[in-house]
């Protein structure tokens, strides 16, 4: 796991670090395209972001658009690596 800071989990190091976790997080919602649930979800989360987010020609994201909304969304995308895996019990399981 990498080490956090006192703040917690650091930001993005690089540009292109960066636009990992953007598309990260684009290609969480081309996935779910056909899921009403999860895309009002987004939706929700992220606000008027998607309207203003914008590629450039050479297909990288325009960083001068991205809000802080998509920002921190993305960023956790590109933090949740760093977790530990998720554990589920089942109901009635003794430890």
């Amino acid at each position: 796991m990498r080490q956090k800071s006192k703040y917690g989990m650091p930001p993005p190091t690089t540009r292109a670090d960066f636009e990992r976790n953007v598309f990260l997080l684009v290609d969480e919602l081309e996935q779910h395209a056909d899921d009403e649930d999860f895309l009002a979800n987004r939706v929700w989360a992220l606000g008027d972001s998607l309207e203003h987010a914008r590629y450039l020609p050479n297909r990288r994201i325009e960083i001068a658009n991205i809000d802080e909304r998509m920002r921190n969304l993305s960023n956790m995308k590109g933090w949740m690596k760093y977790l530990p895996p998720v554990e589920f019990e089942k109901k009635g399981e003794d430890k």
